[in-house]
């Protein structure tokens, strides 16, 4: 088994003020997109799962459509109530031949977050494989 990890952008809002065809048109994103994403409170956004042992390339892959965007995302977030997470999950086994992968997360990406004031949510599990 290897190291595994999932990231994306999660937006929460409130279902009985928010309109998902103004947010898209806002972000430029692709409705019929994040609409199969979207669930009642919940968009999930850049949804990636290709494991790299850098944890920040997944993360920009995730948020390469929503860089340079940050004033939209305020100006939404205020207009909407909205709460923004950058969530990562990665399963780290301890006794892979791999490395460890580097989870901690670069200026640029950490300068998007605060500007963009989301949240950071890392939920890492560990496995060791003898004990599973």
């Amino acid at each position: 088994m290897k190291h595994t990890c999932l990231t994306y952008f999660l937006v929460k809002y409130n279902v009985d003020n928010f309109d998902l065809r103004d947010f898209c048109a806002r972000l430029k994103l692709n409705y019929e997109e994040i609409k199969r994403f979207t669930t009642p409170g919940t968009i999930e956004i850049g949804r990636y799962d290709i494991y790299e042992e850098d944890i920040n390339n997944m993360v920009r892959v995730t948020l390469k459509e929503l860089f340079g965007k940050e004033e939209a995302l305020l100006d939404l977030k205020a207009r909407y109530e909205l709460e923004y997470y950058l969530i990562r999950v990665p399963l780290i086994l301890l006794d892979s031949d791999e490395q460890f992968p580097n989870l901690s997360l670069d200026e640029d990406i950490v300068e998007f977050m605060y500007k963009t004031r989301t949240i950071d949510d890392l939920d890492y599990f560990i496995m060791d494989k003898k004990r599973s």
